[in-house]
């Protein structure tokens, strides 16, 4: 079993990473990597914008995690324990607050 800790580390470093290139508008419109909503595919200023800031919390949250996981790494519950799970999936709910904030920008940006 892995430790609850490496899943939060491992899965931040992942968030992070995948992010940063994202927040630093380096990564043109395509439909595989990326903030990938209707409103984004309209321009290229919508991709570069929605993106940027998707990139921005995602890489927060994922920096979030990682830390996370190493203050808690001596009290989280062994893996067979039956509180691993809750330990592990808590964290990973707020993913869902940072993809409503994404959704939120999307919805502002404009329609051409």
């Amino acid at each position: 079993m892995v430790p609850p800790f490496l899943v939060h580390c491992g899965l931040g470093l992942l968030f992070a990473g995948l992010a940063i290139p994202l927040a630093l508008r380096r990564v043109p419109m395509n439909r595989v990597y990326g903030v990938r909503t209707r409103k984004a595919f309209v321009s290229e200023d919508n991709w570069y914008e929605l993106n940027a800031y998707g990139g921005k919390l995602l890489a927060a949250y994922g920096l979030l995690l990682f830390a996370f996981g190493v203050v808690t790494r001596d009290s989280a519950p062994p893996p067979l324990s039956p509180w691993s799970p809750v330990f592990i999936v808590g964290p990973l709910v707020l993913v869902f607050a940072v993809l409503a904030l994404i959704a939120r920008c999307a919805r502002r940006l404009p329609d051409r």
